[in-house]
């Protein structure tokens, strides 16, 4: 009887311990070359972008549907224009917020770079959601002159560069 006890005290300490979060997001990038812009789509779950605004801006602030978008929206113009670089021909350039939308368990991020006439190399530097949660990967999906290249970015390596020869 008592290993019985035991086992059902024991056995879910274990399981408890074993039990680990992952954190990722899922960014998409196209350029455009008719819109001259490049369009990005960035997948984060809602509770970790939470607790990321919640620590570098407001604690108060929720992450829903049902909370002041005016102001979420603020902090994640904030967020996006430092924790996402863009460097088109070795020019950083500037990341617009274009809007989000709920879904399930993620909220999806659009945002965009205005006036690219063309690409011969691309950098991206995403540290997003890094700065809160050590162990995030930032998975990244280009779609540049017709190629596609995947990055999995790391709080150790958070940075993508792509060559494009003429």
């Amino acid at each position: 009887m008592k290993k019985i006890i035991l086992l059902l005290v024991v056995a879910p300490l274990i399981m408890a311990a074993s039990i680990h979060k992952y954190y990722l997001s899922v960014t998409d990038l196209n350029y455009n070359k008719e819109a001259q812009s490049i369009q990005i789509i960035t997948r984060l779950f809602y509770d970790d972008l939470e607790a990321v605004i919640q620590e570098r801006y407001d604690t108060d602030v929720v992450v829903d549907a049902a909370s002041d978008q005016e102001e979420l929206d603020k902090y994640l113009v904030k967020y996006f224009q430092k924790k996402m670089l863009i460097t088109v021909n070795g020019e950083q350039r500037e990341v617009s917020f274009v809007g989000k939308k709920y879904e399930d368990d993620y909220v999806v991020c659009y945002l965009e770079v205005l006036d690219v006439t063309s690409i011969n190399t691309f950098e991206i530097e995403s540290t997003l959601l890094m700065d809160v949660f050590p162990d995030q990967k930032n998975m990244v999906h280009t779609t540049i002159a017709g190629k596609k290249k995947s990055f999995l970015l790391t709080a150790a390596n958070a940075k993508g560069l792509l060559k494009f020869t003429k």
